[in-house]
């Protein structure tokens, strides 16, 4: 039996959405079609999961321990009974709840539903990384393919990446450690080792030849926006009371102007670690503050709507729906990929 908590009752979201007027009103323009994929998820026994980077009614589908980034997702998807999942978020968060749920239906309402950063590579790029650097451990994002994570010795998160990467270099000895897919990230980790004193010297793609691998929603913010933002709205560096946040994904200028940086969990526990912030401005996926607002509705997130993600905006109630009452579209991953790449991923959870 799925657990009742796993699905959130309709009194239940619009609780959540009532501090939030514009989210409230589209609540009450959308009620039926939310309460009919609420019943459809309950009779089916579907679970629901919600990345931080859903629209507002769409990431209040998932019950409280069914919403957050795509790692925590996909691991609590294998704690739950229910024999079929829904992916609210990206493919390759679908896939990753494939490979660590292989025996449940994965499905996700829109396939198209890509990722400009994992989608200018392959698993050849890897392999071509291995000959150009042998013996270096390939450490990669989690926002890759499957047939990426595949060719991986360990799968990272934005939040541990920094561990999993020192662990690697430990592990086989080496200086050397191959970081895929994103070369903004792979900057500003080889900038936090130099910091902490590490000697790890990290290849990605754009270091040492033209590939460039990056979000395309990170990769707009700028530092001069920061300041802006900051001038404009009266954020100081190291207020007492506010703070300006910054994604791991976004270029290193725009860290070196934060107050915080850090993955999208990273942010949200940091919020409520920092009970005297209470004007925050999020540089990344701009759904993710709108997310917060409901709840931290104490705190003022300054919000800048033109950074969203084009792919994350696919998934909506009406193809949600559809996705439910016809159960489309299945996620699948060959089984030899999805045994190497669930390899990697239980690299990473080994590591203390």
């Amino acid at each position: 039996m799925i657990e009742p908590t796993c699905i959130p009752t309709l009194e239940r979201i619009e609780s959540r959405l009532r501090s939030q007027p514009d989210q409230h009103l589209e609540f009450l323009a959308h009620r039926e079609l939310i309460e009919r994929i609420l019943e459809l998820a309950a009779r089916k026994r579907v679970l629901i999961l919600g990345h931080n980077y859903m629209a507002p009614l769409v990431y209040n589908l998932s019950g409280e321990r069914e919403r957050g980034d795509s790692l925590a997702l996909s691991r609590r998807a294998a704690q739950s009974d229910a024999p079929i999942i829904l992916f609210d978020g990206v493919l390759f968060m679908a896939e990753t709840a494939k490979i660590l749920n292989p025996e449940k239906k994965v499905l996700i309402a829109d396939p198209t539903a890509g990722c400009s950063l994992t989608e200018p590579f392959t698993a050849e790029d890897i392999r071509e990384y291995r000959g150009l650097y042998p013996g270096s451990p390939v450490v990669t994002y989690i926002n890759s393919s499957a047939e990426i994570k595949a060719e991986s010795d360990y799968i990272c998160t934005s939040a541990n990446a920094a561990r999993v990467i020192r662990h690697a270099a430990a592990e086989h000895r080496t200086r050397r450690v191959i970081f895929f897919p994103d070369s903004l990230m792979g900057a500003n980790l080889q900038q936090e080792l130099v910091r902490s004193g590490s000697d790890i010297e990290l290849e990605y793609p754009g270091r040492r030849d033209r590939r460039f691998g990056r979000c395309e929603v990170h990769e707009q913010f700028t530092a001069r926006h920061l300041r802006e933002i900051r001038l404009q709205h009266r954020l100081p560096r190291g207020g007492p009371d506010s703070a300006v946040m910054v994604h791991w994904e976004c270029p290193p200028e725009v860290l070196a102007e934060a107050d915080f940086h850090g993955s999208t969990s990273d942010m949200a526990r940091a919020v409520r670690e920092h009970p005297e912030w209470k004007r925050i401005y999020l540089a990344t996926e701009c759904e993710m503050a709108a997310n917060l607002a409901s709840e931290f509705p104490e705190v003022e997130f300054i919000r800048s709507c033109s950074f969203f993600c084009r792919h994350m905006r696919k998934i909506t109630l009406e193809k949600i729906a559809a996705s439910l009452e016809q159960e489309v579209f299945e996620v699948t991953v060959p089984e030899p990929v999805r045994h190497r790449a669930r390899l990697a991923i239980d690299r990473m959870l080994a590591i203390p």
